[in-house]
Parts: C-alpha cells; structure tokens; sequence
C-alpha cells in the first residue's frame, strides 16, 4: 500500500559526490514541482496552455532526450567566473518543473530544443498539471517485462477531466498518443501497472502537497541509488516503444553511434 511519509530531501553535492548526487544543493523533492510556481504559470499563458491535453502534449513534443557521443546524457554544470568556482553533477539530475521550463522559454529564442530525460520531462508535465488543479502524481519506480528489470524510470498519473478516470503518461515518447484513450487506465491505489507486455512499478509518488512510499521499505532511497546506467537502457525504451506503439525520443537518437556506445 502507499504510506504517506515526510518528504525527503534530493541527494546533493552538499553531501554526495557528482556521481551520486542529483541536485547542487539540498531541495525537498516536492519542491521540484513548486519552485517559481508563478513564473510557470505565466508562461503557460503565454504558451496557451490551459487544460490537461496542453500540459500533457505540450510536454512529450516539447522536450526532447539528451544525448552526447551516442549515449544518454545528464551532465549538469553550473560554472560562475570563467570557471574559478565550478561544479558539476556528472551522471543523473533531477530536473525541476521551473528548469524545464526554462529551457523551453530560452530555446524557444534561440532556436535549440529543451532537454530532458525520464525524470525531467515527466516532472515538468506534473507540475503543469498542478498548476492547472489537475490531480496528479510524479511516480519513480522501475519498468519490467516477464518479471526482468529493464530499467529505472520516471512517469507520471494524472486524472483527466475529461473522463475522470486516472491514467498513466509515458513522457520520453516521441508524439503523444491519442487523447485520453491513449493514455492507459491506471488504479492509483496500486503501485503495478500494466500496459502491453510491461508493467511499471512505482516506489515513489507525489506531488506538491503529498508524499509516499510503496510499503515500510526506503523506497526513496532504492530509487536514488540506482544508477545511470541502470535506468538508461536500451531494452527498456525498446519495450516502451513496443508497449504505446509509439517510438521513444531515446531511440530516435540511436543511429550508428549510439549503437556502438549504447547497447544495454
């Protein structure tokens, strides 16, 4: 069952190496959804997002997946003075909602795409949805298929207006599905759920007011240790794309590069 708890803190470089850690400083993971609310939403305006298909299909189309060299990439770098203070968190960042958002805005001028993986994409459609008092959830957990791991991951729940049933919202996929049906039915007192011949287990959910964990287990704790190559695999964004029958952006990068570097 999920059992409220008190929401954590995102491991930082406060405490943990750049390997480790997921954030600069210390932030309560419900943060990531609030910080700069009301920045947010003005953009949202200014984007003419205002019901739950925008945030939704503004968000997969929107955000494209990092990659460098052929491989997944999630190097963040804050670099003040000509490099006189810098640092870095080398391999898994926890966007927040305001970040992605951000880049969304600059790019937008600039030309370039915004940027992000599982986390981040799925977090920046969340706190969206929030904003517009739409329920939802952040989910991390993992994806499996006939039992095998295939990887870490991040998706999100949200319940539709439109037909006031709970669904699951893959954002790494390439265009959105149809909507609502799509979007696969979901219970959200469960924690498995099925979609093809994979299902997605959650360990984590929450949003700006709420927080929980599947179980008396530090489920948070299972979910920050995984590592980077462990969520960013192959056969899972495979097994995603086969699922939605909709490719994923992960993949739309894999040319002969990626093939050679990324093969998990």
């Amino acid at each position: 069952m999920w059992v409220s708890k008190k929401p954590p803190a995102v491991p930082s470089l406060e405490k943990h190496p750049p390997s480790t850690a997921k954030r600069f400083t210390d932030v309560c993971i419900t943060h990531l959804l609030v910080h700069r609310q009301s920045w947010i939403r003005r953009k949202m305006e200014e984007l003419g997002i205002k019901t739950a298909r925008d945030a939704v299909e503004f968000g997969i189309r929107e955000v494209d997946y990092p990659f460098h060299m052929g491989r997944p990439d999630d190097l963040h770098v804050v670099n003040f003075y000509h490099g006189r203070n810098c640092w870095k968190i080398s391999e898994d960042y926890w966007d927040s909602c305001y970040e992605v958002m951000m880049e969304v805005v600059l790019c937008r001028r600039t030309g370039c795409r915004a940027l992000a993986n599982c986390d981040g994409s799925s977090i920046f459609i969340t706190g969206m949805l929030r904003i517009l008092n739409v329920p939802a959830y952040e989910v991390f957990g993992a994806v499996y298929r006939d039992g095998m791991l295939l990887g870490g991951h991040g998706w999100l729940i949200a319940m539709f207006p439109e037909d006031g049933r709970w669904h699951l919202v893959e954002s790494t996929l390439d265009t959105p599905p149809s909507y609502p049906n799509g979007y696969p039915v979901v219970n959200p007192e469960e924690n498995r759920w099925r979609v093809g011949s994979i299902v997605y287990e959650g360990w984590v959910r929450f949003n700006e007011k709420e927080y929980y964990e599947w179980g008396n287990g530090n489920m948070f704790e299972k979910y920050a240790k995984m590592g980077f190559r462990e969520k960013e695999t192959v056969r899972k964004h495979k097994a995603i794309s086969e699922a939605f029958k909709v490719r994923s952006k992960a993949l739309k990068h894999r040319r002969l590069l990626g093939r050679l570097r990324w093969r998990r």
